[in-house]
This record gives structure tokens, sequence and C-alpha cells, in this order.
């Protein structure tokens, strides 16, 4: 660990004798970024604002998008010849770019080797088998718990999908509402799905099914995963307030914090929120449970993942700012503000119990890593999924094959236009 440390100093030192010669020279670094989450964007402007206290030569130009928004301005922006020199983005999702020649080969990059990533973060930072992009942080998603309303009731975490029906009717038998929801974003509505949906593709072998229904070569019924996660899906539907589809995210947070729910399906992204608009009160987080009698993995993510422009007129000063984004004491600081557990070997913050859940879980193997996965939905096809999974949560009439089918017809459409 001392030697990975060690390593991370010297490249932060020899960047920055590598960038001596333009030292004085104005530089402008442009970064494109979805860090919707108001802690989030706090910390990040806070790094931006020290790094310039020390380089008083260069300054950011630093756009935020909603995730949604991103997606599809990204690729616009570089067809218009403005690649940004630092943008979001988990690499297979934004092949197009990268085939472009748009996007830097990292592969044999000191930062990467320094970082000594697993299998799973490795190949979710690359794309057909080279590396194309740099990891802060991961994430997972599950339910997080109201541990005091939990502990009143004599409620335990379920292991089953049987156990969690009971435990949502329990709830309600005391008036109190099972669930807060904020489904008028629709990355809420999608990560309801992946949380039993990508288990169960890995543990099948179907690593290649987003990949496949998105050239065509499949169709949505080939994987029956599909329909058993929008099945289980409906049954926590079925525990449901009138403000699920008009609660935007931090809403939700705010009512959880306030104690108006006792459970709410949440990425740790979010938890640093939810904690600020109420320090005093404790949770906890389980992974979603199945009906199939085994225990379900929890879903992993790198979270903030940047690529680099291939196009930029100061690669240098680039990748200076990266290896100090990277450098441990500024990854400690995004962890210890953000509660974002980080993959910089060397960080060591304590975090809460929500957030030791997913380290521990990441720890233990027992998860569904996108790494696994050949890739994940991208561009029209994402979009086209997260608003069907809306569409699902708001009407409750829609069963889980007839929301399949409309997600073939939709996925037809785009391939028939490619």
């Amino acid at each position: 660990m001392k030697k990975l440390v060690s390593l991370f100093i010297a490249l932060v030192m020899l960047l920055s004798m590598t960038s001596l010669a333009v030292a004085e020279e104005p530089i402008t670094i442009s970064i494109m970024h979805y860090m919707g989450n108001q802690v989030k964007l706090d910390a990040f402007n806070e790094i931006l604002n020290k790094y310039m206290e020390l380089h008083p030569n260069v300054t950011f130009e630093s756009q935020m998008y909603s995730q949604n928004d991103y997606i599809a301005q990204l690729p616009i922006r570089i067809a218009n010849g403005d690649t940004p020199d630092i943008m979001m983005g988990q690499p297979t999702q934004y092949s197009d770019i990268i085939d472009a020649g748009k996007v830097m080969d990292l592969t044999d990059h000191e930062l990467i080797d320094a970082l000594n990533l697993n299998e799973g973060d490795l190949n979710n930072c690359s794309y057909n088998g080279k590396v194309y992009a740099l990891p802060l942080d991961f994430k997972t998603y599950g339910v997080i718990y109201n541990k005091a309303i939990f502990e009143k009731y004599g409620l335990t975490p379920p292991t089953t999908q049987d156990e969690f029906d009971a435990l949502c009717q329990t709830l309600v038998d005391n008036g109190v509402d099972p669930f807060i929801r904020a489904y008028s974003n629709i990355t809420n509505t999608d990560i309801e799905v992946r949380g039993i949906l990508w288990p169960l593709l890995i543990e099948n072998g179907h690593v290649d099914a987003f990949e496949k229904l998105m050239n065509g070569e499949a169709k949505f019924t080939d994987y029956p995963e599909f329909a058993k996660a929008f099945e289980l899906w409906a049954r926590r539907l079925a525990f449901s307030r009138v403000d699920d589809m008009g609660n935007d995210t931090t809403m939700a947070r705010q009512l959880m914090a306030q104690g108006a729910g006792a459970m709410i399906y949440e990425g740790t992204w979010g938890y640093a929120q939810i904690q600020e608009f109420n320090p005093d009160q404790e949770y906890g987080m389980f992974v979603l449970p199945r009906d199939d009698g085994k225990a379900n993995s929890w879903c992993i993510q790198l979270d903030q993942i940047f690529m680099v422009s291939n196009e930029s007129k100061h690669p240098e000063a680039v990748m200076e700012f990266m290896a100090y984004l990277l450098d441990p004491e500024t990854a400690g600081y995004w962890a210890a503000t953000t509660l974002n557990p980080s993959v910089v070997p060397g960080v060591e913050t304590e975090m809460p119990d929500v957030i030791m859940t997913a380290i521990k879980a990441k720890e233990s193997g027992n998860i569904a890593h996108e790494g696994s996965l050949t890739t994940w939905l991208k561009g029209e096809y994402s979009t086209a999924w997260r608003q069907l999974t809306q569409t699902f949560a708001a009407d409750r009439t829609i069963t889980a094959d007839a929301i399949i089918e409309e997600l073939q017809t939709v996925f037809d459409e785009i391939n028939a236009t490619k």
C-alpha cells in the first residue's frame, strides 16, 4: 500500500515537472459532467478551486448536465468540434466517440498502474480490451432504511421477496408508508429494475444481452430475467404513495430524512445528501431480495469515471490535474465529503454503516459488476429504456409482459434507423 501511495506522489511530481515548461502559459481545461447531486457538485468545485490556487495559470470551464441531457449533448458537442478535455462516462456507453478517435488510450498510463484496479473495475474502464477512463470511486444501490422505524416495529432486513412483502404490509398496518420514491427522475426507475436484472443476467451467463438487444441479434423475450425483474418490482410498487411520480430526487431524500417513510431505493451516491438533511438519523442498507431462494448480488459500478480527450490542446496539463484528483489526499477529501467509497489506494476514511455495507459487499465478491457485462445500454436505447421504466412505474395496469413487448417495439424502431 505504501508503495502505491508513493507512486501516486511520484506521478504528481513527474507530471508537474513535465508542465513546468508551460507553467506560465494560460491554460483552460474544459470538463463536462453530470454530478447533479449538490454535495458532489460542491466538493468537485472545491477541488477545482484548490487546484487553481496551486496552479494560477489554470482555469476550468466546468459544465454540469443532468445525466439524461449529458447522454444526448456529449455526442452533439463532439460532432461540433468542441470535445471537452475531460468527460464523465463509462467507455462502453460512449464507444462511438472512442471509435472516432476522440478519447485518449490510457492502457499503458502510469495512473492506471497506480490504481491497481480489480478485474471488474478495470473492465468498467475499458472498451475493446483497452483502457479509456480513470475512476475515482464506486457505487451500488439498494434499500436504505430508517433504523428507528424498523426497531419500533420489530423489523429486520428481509432475505426473500415474501418476507419483503410481509414487512411492507406490517408498516402499512401501522400507518407507515413503506417507501419514499422519486420517480419523476427516470434514473431512479431505471435502477429499480437493474437491482434484480443485472444479477440474474450475469448469473445465467447472459453478459452480452444488452449488446445483442441493441444490435438486433436477440429479443427481450429471449431473456426471462427481464420479466422477472419487472414482476418483482411490481410487487414493491403495490405499496405506493401519491407523490411517487411527483417527487424529484432531492425532495425524496428530504422526505426520507424527515421520517416520512421507512425505506428508499437509493444509490450510495445519494446518501450524503440524506444524511445532510438529518445528521442525527441512523440508516441501514440491504440488497433487494428475490423469490427464487437465492441470495441476491449487489450491483456494483464505478461512479465518477473520467475519459480524456485525444484532441486536447493541453494533454500534459489535463493529465497533471487527473493525477491531482487521484492523489490519496484529494481522493480522501472527496470520499469523506461525498461519502462515496474510493477506489484510490491509500484512502482511509471513516464511513457510516450504509457505505460500509457497500464496501463490504464489494470486498465479499457477492456482486454483479457492470464490468462483467460486455456493455450496458447507451444512447437512444438508454433513453428509451429509462422512459419506459418510468411508464411502468406510473401505470400499474401495465404487466411485465406488456412493458417488455413495448421495449421490443421501441428497440426495433431504433434498429430500423441504423
